[in-house]
């Protein structure tokens, strides 16, 4: 039998649905970029079925669990299909889709100083999902870190919702540069205009970086284990 607990309005409420993951997921934030990338992939079919390309043992595995990296969604994709298909460079947008979002929940086990998430393991999200999108932008769908350059604006604090948002910038050749956005969500707050404005807000943005991902000559020695 699920143990139930009386909430403040008197009425009974199930502790196994008040997960991390589930309060996320049934959040209208969240809710939002699963529709974006819905509604894009209507037109976008390579983008609808697009898939991470690694699931890392550090942040997939190692680092999960309870008070740990509690709940880690999958990577929400809001690519158009020629970036996938042709992998042509690019040096601006424009009116073009080449974003990834991954949202997390953080808890106390994560602390570097006192209740704030250790700053090497927002790095360690910053590199690996800026990669991620990186790749898809590479005929072999892989590549490797050649620099990353990050900026830390505010404390990312223990037990706490974030959004990872990386957005492809420029490609030329076999190298391919990603911005990495680490955002603080605030599920209790009332949403004041569209989501992306209320969530993407500068007084949000923890962290930043900006990624350098080259394919190298000798990617087919790259594993594609997941």
């Amino acid at each position: 039998m699920d143990t139930l607990v009386n909430s403040v309005n008197g009425s009974f409420t199930d502790l196994k649905a008040q997960t991390p993951e589930n309060i996320l997921v049934s959040h209208p934030i969240y809710k939002h970029y699963d529709e974006l990338h819905y509604v894009h992939g209507l037109h976008n079919s390579l983008s609808a079925s697009l898939d991470q390309s690694i699931w890392p043992e550090l942040t997939g595995v190692t680092l999960v669990g309870d008070e740990k990296i509690t709940f880690r969604s999958r990577g929400i994709f809001v690519v158009d299909d020629a970036f996938l298909s042709e992998c042509n460079d690019f040096s601006d947008l424009g009116d073009a889709h080449n974003s990834s979002y991954t949202f997390f929940h953080l808890g106390s086990k994560l602390s570097g100083h006192s209740s704030i998430v250790h700053g090497g393991l927002l790095a360690t999200l910053l590199d690996e999902l800026t990669c991620i999108l990186a790749f898809q932008n590479f005929p072999s769908k892989k590549g490797v870190t050649a620099n990353l350059n990050i900026n830390y604006f505010k404390p990312c604090m223990i037990n706490s919702y974030v959004m990872v948002k990386c957005t492809s910038i420029k490609k030329s050749g076999r190298k391919c540069w990603v911005k990495g956005q680490i955002y603080k969500l605030d599920l209790d707050a009332d949403i004041e205009g569209s989501v992306p404005e209320f969530v993407e807000r500068k007084e949000n943005l923890l962290s930043e970086c900006e990624c350098l991902v080259i394919e190298p000559r000798w990617v087919h020695e790259l594993s594609d284990k997941k």
